[in-house]
């Protein structure tokens, strides 16, 4: 069994479920994804429903003042300048693309608050775009499976050379959050639990440590 194929079981038996990963609206997703930015899925859970309660579109958060903004989103933190960055993200959406969340990853990166590891979520996830989404974790995991590294940011490159090889286009959502959730509960950067990996046959970081 390859590594891919080992990542996607590991997902379908241990990943992670969590509502802006099972609906297929852009705009909730995106949502979710800002949220997540330095910010642990048990801290955004309760606020990311709250939120869509309030306001389930963009029309909705355009409209409402930044201070009711960041009294919901308080306990994630920084909510002083996350709130300004979702009331201009709902903003740009009413006005520049008509209320809609685009799929098209140059003008997802220019929404405020949006870089490339959200805009590869959002097309992966909403759209079914077949795109990697390499974030913290994933650098994390494969810098370790394959160099060793626990400095992965330096190895960027080479790393998302082996994520390409790999990457399968007919089954990208599952393996691309089957990453994540390895990274964030298995590969973790203290403490990792290689034991329980189904990557640590043939893990260059085990084979080191």
């Amino acid at each position: 069994m390859d590594i891919t194929e080992k990542i996607i079981r590991w997902f379908s038996a241990e990943g992670r479920d969590f509502p802006w990963r099972s609906t297929d609206n852009p705009y909730h997703i995106l949502l979710g994804e800002m949220m997540l930015q330095k910010t642990s899925a048990t801290q955004v859970l309760p606020i990311y429903q709250e939120m869509l309660d309030r306001w389930p579109t963009p029309e909705d958060l355009a409209e409402v003042d930044v201070d009711k903004i960041a009294e919901v989103i308080y306990p994630l933190g920084l909510q002083n300048v996350r709130s300004k960055r979702f009331k201009r993200l709902a903003q740009t959406l009413v006005d520049d693309h008509g209320g809609e969340v685009p799929d098209t990853e140059n003008e997802l990166i220019e929404l405020p608050g949006v870089g490339y590891y959200i805009s590869s979520a959002v097309l992966c996830i909403a759209f079914d775009e077949p795109i990697p989404m390499l974030d913290a974790n994933a650098g994390r995991l494969f810098g370790r499976y394959y160099f060793g590294e626990k400095l992965y940011s330096e190895i960027d490159d080479k790393i998302h050379d082996q994520v390409s090889k790999i990457f399968p286009e007919d089954r990208a959502k599952e393996f691309n959050l089957g990453v994540i959730d390895m990274g964030a509960l298995v590969c973790r950067q203290t403490n990792p639990v290689c034991e329980d990996c189904p990557l640590k046959k043939g893990c260059t970081y085990l084979e080191k440590n």
